[in-house]
Parts: structure tokens; sequence; C-alpha cells
């Protein structure tokens, strides 16, 4: 097969790189114990027979953490090397390949996806065709219903052994042809673009099924090939790879589910992704989602631009925007994982599990709670920082801020105001109290080093020199 080919030959290449992330760092103590400790909490809260935790800044690792077992009948410890499926995950890795052929001109993001699919016929309810386009289907907002009428065996199986129990040797989604001749049916179950709220969308895994099957034959490739060669490659992702079954070639951690009322796990059914593997079929383990978060950061590996990412985060491009985070969830019978990054931060972190069942909510505050404020930016208190000269973009006016017996003044509109000093009223912001009423409000920006950087004053755009 090509793409295992591929991966042999690529692998020693890989080997023979450096890594994305930088040698791990170590946070103090007292927080080092705290994550820890709920690292062990969480998973037996939750009945987890393992639990993965690790958390990102810029480049590095400040902290990593595995506890249980990936496979409890062989007794197999957890840890961050363990490959687990990370199923819709796989959307991430499906939307960063969308944006890496928009870069090098292969697609167009408004682009139909017919174009490359010919199966593919939409019409809406009322039966008027249409089309649809590669941004659509990456934002989840083609109104294409979550799954194909060719997912109906999965559906039936995956409902059947939630009922049961019954063994059951694995769930398929469906084939490749299948899915083919569901597309000639395909029909909207919502409008295009349908307004939602921020945190929500029209979540279709036939949509990115058929985004990442455009994809591939966009780049004259298979689309596993396309992500191997354009994702995993650059960023040195080593145990990242295609396959949501344990074969001889990978080793997946073994899925369960736990059983309130005969309190002990049961062994899940295998999931084959088949078609469906733009939508959750790559595997992955802590260390290599470690370094994909920090991928996020920067620009170095060549995947994606700084734009690019920005867009992805901002539009909701495979992510999830829940702000100040963007982030996404896995779910598959015996697989739950999730991945949730702070953009302005440079912070991230990836949860891997192997339970059908977990709450991401509460070990998301659990960790934010004790990270943030590591890395929370600073309100700038020192009123030195603010003194200087900031000139109107394009130079046609200046103002200066000064300090006088250790308070601020400014030259802005000297001769129409009384001389009073300026008075911070929050973060990075100052005011004074000016005439009638009317207050003139101080607005600053800092750059990457937390200095101040940019005034807005009046709706207009000053820079310190």
């Amino acid at each position: 097969m090509a793409i295992k080919r591929y991966r042999s030959i690529l692998l020693l290449a890989l080997l023979l790189g450096s890594n994305a992330l930088s040698a791990q760092t170590t946070l103090s103590d007292s927080i080092s114990s705290q994550l820890k400790a709920g690292v062990k909490g969480f998973q037996d809260r939750y009945h987890s027979p393992g639990l993965v935790l690790i958390v990102v800044h810029k480049g590095t690792v400040i902290f990593s953490e595995a506890s249980g077992y990936a496979d409890l009948e062989k007794k197999v410890p957890a840890s961050v090397d363990t490959k687990y499926q990370i199923q819709s995950i796989t959307k991430l890795f499906t939307a960063t390949l969308a944006m890496n052929l928009w870069e090098k001109g292969i697609i167009k993001l408004d682009g139909d996806v017919g174009k490359f699919v010919p199966e593919y016929r939409i019409t809406d309810i009322e039966g008027k065709p249409g089309k649809t386009t590669f941004l659509e289907l990456a934002t989840h907002s083609s109104g294409l219903p979550r799954n194909s009428q060719a997912d109906v065996g999965f559906a039936k199986q995956a409902d059947t052994w939630m009922l049961t129990n019954r063994e059951m040797a694995s769930i398929k989604a469906p084939s490749m042809d299948g899915f083919l001749k569901s597309l000639r049916l395909a029909k909207r179950e919502y409008p295009e673009y349908e307004l939602k709220p921020q945190d929500s969308r029209q979540y279709s895994n036939m949509g990115y099924a058929l985004l990442g099957l455009g994809l591939g034959r966009a780049a004259k490739t298979s689309y596993q090939e396309a992500v191997l060669t354009r994702i995993c490659g650059p960023l040195h992702l080593n145990n990242t790879g295609f396959g949501t079954v344990s074969d001889q070639d990978k080793v997946l951690a073994t899925g369960y589910s736990y059983s309130n009322e005969a309190q002990k796990f049961i062994k899940t059914p295998d999931y084959d992704a088949n078609a469906m593997a733009p939508a959750g079929g790559i595997y992955s383990t802590a260390t290599d989602l470690a370094k994909f978060i920090s991928a996020q950061f920067n620009t170095e590996n060549g995947v994606l631009s700084e734009k690019s990412i920005r867009m992805m985060q901002s539009l909701g491009i495979g992510w999830q925007r829940s702000y100040p985070y963007v982030k996404h969830e896995g779910a598959m019978l015996g697989a739950r994982t999730e991945i949730v990054i702070h953009p302005k931060l440079e912070l991230g972190w990836a949860v891997l599990t192997n339970v059908t069942d977990f709450d991401f909510n509460r070990i998301n505050e659990y960790v934010s709670s004790l990270i943030l404020p590591l890395f929370a930016e600073q309100p700038v208190t020192d009123p030195n920082q603010y003194v200087g000269t900031y000139s109107l973009v394009g130079g046609a006016d200046s103002i200066k801020l000064y300090l006088k017996d250790g308070k601020l003044y400014s030259t802005y509109l000297a001769d129409v105001l009384p001389l009073q000093p300026l008075i911070f009223s929050g973060n990075n912001s100052l005011k004074s109290s000016g005439l009638n009423g009317h207050e003139v409000n101080y607005n600053f920006l800092t750059d990457k080093n937390s200095k101040i950087s940019v005034l807005n004053l009046s709706q207009l755009m000053w820079i310190k020199q």
C-alpha cells in the first residue's frame, strides 16, 4: 500500500529531524501536584481505564501525566506515547489540509467541491439543486445532515451495542463505494450558513468525509497520503497515522465502557472508519498532539502561514470557537479525546481517554484555573511605560504623554482641556474627566513583549515611537 511505503521511508527522516517542541520544563511543585491529583481524580470520577493530560506553552511541554491503563486485561499502563483514537479531532487535520491546499493555490475556499467529486449531487428539501463550497464544509455551515444515509448500518450497530452490550467484533462506517452512492442522493437538512450561536454549528461528519475526499482528489493523491506528507511529516508527528483498529503496525489503547449497573468495565467493539476517515480516522499520542498544538502558535514548520492559522481560529474552520478558547472533541465507543488552545496566550492542552463517556468541561475548568494565571497578560501599571510620543498612522499628527510629579499628563487638546493628570480606568486604559461630563479615554495595546505599542484614542490609531 502506497501510504505504508511512504510511512516506512519517512520514518527514518523524521527520527533524524528535530522535534517541534523544546525540552520539557517544570511547573511549581504545588501546581504540578494539583494537576497530577486532578488527572487521577478525573480518571476515577469518570471511570476511565486510562487518562493522559499534556499541557503546552508555545513550543514547550510544561506538564504531562498519564494515569491508569491503556489495556486493563494486559495491565499495559497508559503513557504520553500510548496511541489513542482521536476520532473527530481528525477534522482539525482535515481542515488544516484544506488551508494548506488553499495557500498553495490548489483549491479555492469558495470553490465547488463538486468539481472534484462529481458523484456529489446536492439538493435542498424541496429538491432544488445547488453546490457546496470547501469553506462551507470546513465550517460545518453547508446544511448537510450529521451523517449520510450510508451510515444507517453504522447507526444500527452502535445503537444495538449501546442497548444490549451484545458481543460484537466491530462497528463499521460506510465503505467508500457506499458513501459515493449516498452522495448522489444528498439533501440539505438545514439552510446554508444558518445563523447559530458562536460556540455551535450544524455539525456534519458527512460534510467532512466529503471535504477530505475532495481535498485528496484536488491534490492528485489520496486524502490520507496528503495529510501524512503535508502535515504529519513537517510537524514530525512520528506516532500519528490512519487506522482506528490495532494491527501488527500499531497498537492502540483498548476501548471500554463502564457499566454502572454491573459496576465493571466492558470492552467496546472495534470501529472501522472506512470512508469516514477524514471525519474520524486518525490515531495519535499525547506527545504528537503537543506538537500539533505548538504548531498553532508558530509558522516555522511551513504547514500554514500565520494568517491561515488565525483564519481557522477566528472563522471556526475546523475549530469550535468558545472564546477565549478554540477546541475540538473526539468521541466514539471506547474513545474520548479533546484538544483545547488559548490562541492569545499561546497555551493549550490535550486530554486522551479510552472510555465511552467523559465530561471534559470539568477537567478543562480545573486545568485552566491552575495554568491560566501563570500566563495571563498582566496590565501595565508602571506610568513610565506609557511615557512617549504617539504618532497618528501616516504621521499627520502626534501627541505626547509625560510625567510630572509622578503623574501622567497628555498634550492631546491641551488648548481646550484644563491641565489635569490622567487616571487609570482599567487594564491598560487611562482617562481624563474632560468638560461637560465628557471623558477622553486612552486605550493601549501591548506587543508580544508586553510593552505599550499602540494607542486607540478618539477612534484613531496612534503608534508609540
